[in-house]
């Protein structure tokens, strides 16, 4: 049986860690071409833009869109304090989710379908 003293010591150990975590959205993979361009550099390409390609900037749009992830982070950080570590991964994935959602400039499918959360310890 755990005594409140514990369960806050749980609790500022949980929070420790989130001060070394840091959730990632990556866009994965190349694509199936002699350059074997990786989809990241893709992403970053459309969204900043390049001397030949204008910046859609769908990552700060989803972000606009979301009101900066506030829900999905705060949910995330209290969910991982209270012991639900899969809480991080779920916000991540939903921020992925939204970016994805706006991203809007390449008809292969092949960006739209690389965005992924990960949740990494930082050491």
């Amino acid at each position: 049986m755990f005594s409140m003293e514990q369960e806050i010591q749980e609790m500022r150990e949980r929070l420790q860690e989130l001060g070394q975590t840091a959730v990632e959205i990556k866009a994965v993979g190349r694509y199936p071409v002699k350059r074997r361009t990786r989809v990241a550099d893709v992403a970053v390409y459309q969204n900043d833009g390049t001397e030949k390609i204008s910046p859609s900037k769908f990552v700060e749009r989803a972000e606009a869109l979301a009101d900066g992830w506030k829900d999905e982070i705060e949910d995330g950080i209290d969910g991982y304090i209270d012991g639900q570590p899969a809480a991080l991964h779920i916000a991540g994935t939903q921020i992925a989710a939204d970016i994805t959602d706006m991203c809007d400039r390449i008809d292969t499918g092949r960006l739209k379908a690389s965005f992924r959360a990960e949740v990494k310890q930082r050491k």
